[in-house]
């Protein structure tokens, strides 16, 4: 790789790591000198700054801070000791073009002031993200690169895509998107496509128009309507049903929508943000998710990986929690024993955050003092309770719509239609075991899954 014939500023650095630091630079030819961010005169000073900052001054960065209110369009890079996220995501919006932490790899150090040589944010990438995104996703290198990528997303209106396993974070990045984005003083808006059942989907995103259904007294503001300025979360949207998906495409194409029951169109100016633990690629291959949509949806994809990649941010996690349910609970946890670390960095984590908070606030609550000794890792019992009365909680949020909406027979019908089809699958299309299971007659399921569209031929 060539390097680059500019010189290099150094601000902030001081001790052993200023001398390692000049023997790599010298073995590359690249000239140095280390200045004050007040005595920057211009960019033509030097072609790349390179910060040292400490996660001791957390949230901020008083050094690329200085440095940005006297040159703010110098090619910057920051080298961290100890950085938090907060801090990461902070570099980003001041305009920094990387966040490199220790143990500073030489390789990665002298790649990045190369590629700064020729590399310069603009001035809408560089206005990014503010001090306070929630940092319970991690700290690891992965999560790292996630963070740079929220940054990227909340300096730009452009549609995002958030894939990765249930509980790794995709709710918690799409509201940092929002937060720290020039929408943050707008409406935030989430929808659970899942928890919807399709009869009533496009009343809950569209709204209604007064007599579109039984006991439609008024008319009824949708989510697109209430976001209107800000940003509307779509959670699980591969779960969507392609009829639906073609009305949520046309919204996207020009931001016009038509209440249910209403002719006269209307506009929303709202940015998406989608998410999804399905393979959506593979849908759309397969036929069941819309390619037009696809790529809709996916002007910026953020990947987050699961938390059994990031051994790291397990531990960093667990002492997070344990602060959080101190703080919380009002409980006095002093930590947790060498053995219950070693066992949950080892645990493969199925619900990933999600879950490990769960088993954190678990055992917490059983030892309520002193150290956590093991952490409630078995599987099964130990998350079913959480599972359970999060499910309850959205199915009662669902059925309290439904009769204001006056949509309670349409709500059962798609409870039914729901049901019929996953046992059906579940029993390879056997209808004598299907109804064997739900107790009734033969006659009475054909009639039901004629009702529904669900006829299987053979048995």
């Amino acid at each position: 790789m060539d390097t680059m014939t500019g010189n290099v500023m150094l601000i902030g650095w001081h001790g052993c790591e200023c001398r390692k630091l000049e023997r790599w630079l010298r073995d590359q030819g690249i000239a140095f000198e280390y200045v004050h961010p007040d005595d920057v005169a211009g960019p033509e000073r030097a072609a790349v700054a390179l910060v040292r900052e400490s996660g001791a001054d957390a949230p901020r960065l008083p050094w690329l801070e200085a440095l940005m209110k006297s040159s703010g369009d110098l090619p910057t890079l920051v080298v961290g000791e100890g950085l938090v996220p907060e801090q990461v995501i902070l570099a980003t919006r001041l305009g920094a073009l990387d966040v490199l932490t220790d143990p500073l790899c030489r390789e990665q150090l002298m790649k990045a002031i190369d590629e700064a040589h020729v590399s310069c944010l603009n001035s809408t990438e560089a206005d990014v993200l503010r001090e306070d995104c929630p940092a319970i996703l991690g700290t690891s290198s992965q999560i790292l690169s996630v963070y740079k990528q929220l940054g990227v997303a909340a300096s730009n209106d452009l549609n995002v895509l958030l894939t990765g396993e249930t509980g790794v974070g995709k709710e918690v990045s799409a509201y940092c998107i929002h937060r720290h984005s020039p929408r943050a003083k707008q409406p935030y808006v989430a929808i659970n496509c899942t928890a919807i059942p399709e009869g009533l989907l496009e009343a809950e995103l569209f709204g209604y128009a007064r007599g579109a259904y039984t006991n439609a007294v008024t008319d009824g503001v949708g989510r697109i309507e209430s976001a209107h300025g800000g940003t509307l979360l779509l959670d699980e949207i591969g779960d969507m049903s392609l009829t639906f998906q073609a009305k949520l495409l046309r919204f996207m194409e020009d931001r016009q929508f038509n209440r249910l029951g209403d002719s006269e169109p209307r506009a929303a100016d709202v940015r998406i943000i989608a998410a999804t633990n399905r393979d959506l690629e593979e849908d759309v291959e397969a036929g069941r998710f819309r390619r037009d949509l696809y790529y809709r949806l996916t002007q910026l994809p953020i990947s987050i990986p699961p938390l059994r990649e990031r051994p790291d941010d397990v531990r960093a996690l667990l002492r997070a929690f344990v602060s959080d349910v101190n703080l919380n609970l009002g409980l006095r946890i002093t930590g947790f024993s060498d053995q219950a670390e070693a066992t949950a960095v080892a645990y493969h984590w199925p619900g990933n955050v999600r879950e490990l908070k769960n088993v954190v606030y678990q055992a917490a609550v059983r030892a309520r003092v002193g150290c956590i000794d093991d952490f409630p890792l078995s599987g099964g019992a130990n998350t079913q309770g959480a599972a359970d009365s999060h499910t309850e909680t959205a199915l009662t949020a669902l059925i309290q719509r439904a009769i204001a909406g006056g949509q309670v027979r349409e709500l059962l019908e798609e409870v039914e239609g729901l049901t019929l089809r996953s046992l059906l699958e579940a029993f390879a299309g056997n209808r004598s075991r299907v109804a064997e299971e739900l107790g009734m007659s033969r006659n009475t399921l054909r009639a039901r899954l004629r009702l529904h569209g669900l006829q299987v031929e053979g048995q």
